[in-house]
């Protein structure tokens, strides 16, 4: 089952990148059916790709790296909950940024979208 990208977008919570002592975070809620990540693919920011031992991913369930989630280690993404994307490294410039998301689920396969937003 394929789901549109603009669709996903509306995962991403406008106006929640923000840069943080260590980096970069930005958050997603899941509007749409529960989930099951097996998978994440590097964040892309403008293009710029991040380590997914640099990528942590947080909710009320816990914390996790981008490179620990796998088919023996999923991530769930419940409805109404916030997800919290912190990337490791360098602060992001002022202005506004385009982000590349893409994961794998159990229930939907890949999803893949961008959203642009500023800091």
């Amino acid at each position: 089952m394929q789901i549109p990208a603009f669709l996903l977008r509306k995962l991403y919570i406008k106006g929640s990148l923000e840069n943080v002592e260590d980096g970069f975070s930005f958050k997603l809620k899941n509007s749409l059916s529960p989930g099951t990540t097996t998978a994440v693919a590097p964040i892309k920011v403008n293009g710029n790709e991040y380590p997914l031992d640099s990528t942590i991913i947080r909710s009320v369930d816990g914390e996790v790296k981008g490179s620990e989630i796998s088919e023996d280690n999923s991530f769930p993404i419940k409805v109404g909950v916030e997800i919290e994307i912190h990337i490791k490294g360098e602060a992001l410039p002022e202005g506004e940024h385009t982000i590349d998301i893409s994961l794998k689920t159990k229930e939907a396969g890949t999803l893949a979208f961008d959203v642009k937003d500023s800091i």
